[in-house]
């Protein structure tokens, strides 16, 4: 079983299936694997960052979501395989009943099983909210080609080499199918195909669930971590900046005008994402560019999280020039003049969170050449981003 765990609510939720894929049986370094001509390149190997993030979206969806009002976590469901099976620091505390083989396998019948029980949780009420995370190696075949998540199992036979891969079209319009009004699929994985034979013209990789003739017209987003013919990127054992990206999405709605207050919806969750991804307190100054991409079929501004009050919102303050962060005494207030953040001096950018709204921004310099300031800010979800322009006294 890879059921972490499952409300005992009933009514409408939010069901998860999250897959991490860090370890690769066939590729270079696996426990199977061997040098075969064609098919796959030799670029292919195991990873770190996969399991990292899978681990870390179960944790952070189970304590953010298990007590959202309207509509809470209704399940997790998780297959991860890494090359080091120990579970995170914590987990099995926050997951008792987790099952052994968590961390050890992510093969195709595994990810299968897992899939089908997500499914009919989602299934089982038309305002459920069915989400679907997987983070890994993924291959595209050109800008429009056969699109595969590759599992723990890819290329285990020789004439069939992404058999056991899931084929990310036909999963998607196999959910459609589903009763659930609302589905978010999350892919943080390749979509370039330098490691395929370049005469390959299908990949013929598996579509998960039943393809059934009937259609719910559901809402289904697909929000990609990179464009078409691009890689993704990860550092070694640590969850991947669209993993980081998304887990703050998720919970920084916009406001909505007509009095329906704080909102994640399906119109503003994508664009979101690709705003954490770029914003410097995320994004790692050494990291390649790196731009997420949505696809949507019916998406009409579904909701997927309500938030009865004002969010708090991440921000990055810095300095021009930046010497005079050194010296640089932050404090943030609200518009009545209460202090909400504040910061002594030191070297790097001010990263921390205030009210979203508006706010007064106060720099202070105790010593050198700099002039005290003070300027309006705006803080907006889903994070902000300001420059300081300090003055020589």
């Amino acid at each position: 079983m890879t059921t972490l765990w499952q409300s005992e609510d009933t009514g409408p939720a939010i069901h998860v299936l999250v897959i991490g894929v860090g370890r690769y049986d066939h590729f270079n370094g696996g426990s199977k694997h061997q040098a075969r001509p064609g098919m796959l390149a030799k670029g292919l190997g195991q990873l770190t960052a996969p399991p990292a993030s899978a681990y870390e979206v179960c944790v952070t969806l189970l304590k953010e979501l298990r007590d959202v009002p309207d509509r809470a976590l209704g399940s997790i469901e998780a297959v991860i395989s890494a090359e080091d099976p120990q579970l995170p620091a914590g987990f099995a505390d926050l997951f008792p009943d987790v099952d052994e083989a968590i961390g050890t396998t992510a093969e195709l019948e595994d990810v299968q099983e897992a899939f089908e029980r997500w499914y009919e949780r989602c299934d089982s009420d038309r305002d459920n909210v069915a989400l679907f995370y997987f983070c890994g190696h993924g291959l595209q075949l050109g800008a429009y080609g056969d699109h595969a998540l590759l599992l723990q199992d890819t290329r285990s036979s020789r004439f069939a080499s992404f058999q056991n891969s899931i084929d990310v079209h036909g999963t998607v319009q196999n959910m459609q199918g589903n009763r659930a009004s609302i589905q978010c699929f999350f892919l943080d994985a390749c979509r370039s195909s330098q490691d395929v034979d370049a005469t390959l013209q299908s990949l013929k990789s598996t579509a998960l669930g039943p393809k059934l003739h009937i259609s719910h017209d559901p809402e289904q987003l697909v929000v990609y971590s990179t464009g078409a013919g691009a890689p993704a990127h990860g550092r070694a054992g640590e969850s991947t900046l669209f993993t980081r990206s998304l887990l703050k999405a998720l919970f920084s709605p916009e406001h909505r005008r007509d009095g329906q207050g704080w909102q994640v919806t399906t119109t503003s969750i994508g664009t979101a994402i690709d705003q954490l991804m770029q914003w410097p307190g995320l994004r790692h100054r050494d990291m390649p560019e790196q731009q997420c991409v949505t696809s949507s079929t019916n998406v009409r501004g579904g909701v997927l999280l309500r938030f009865p009050n004002r969010p708090q919102v991440s921000f990055h303050f810095d300095t021009a020039p930046t010497s005079a962060l050194a010296t640089a005494a932050w404090s943030l207030a609200d518009l009545r003049g209460n202090q909400v953040a504040s910061r002594m001096p030191g070297p790097e950018p001010w990263i921390d969170s205030g009210p979203a709204g508006e706010g007064d921004l106060h720099v202070a310099f105790a010593d050198g050449p700099y002039s005290t300031t003070s300027q309006q800010v705006w803080l907006q979800p889903p994070c902000f981003h300001h420059t300081v322009q300090v003055d020589v006294s």
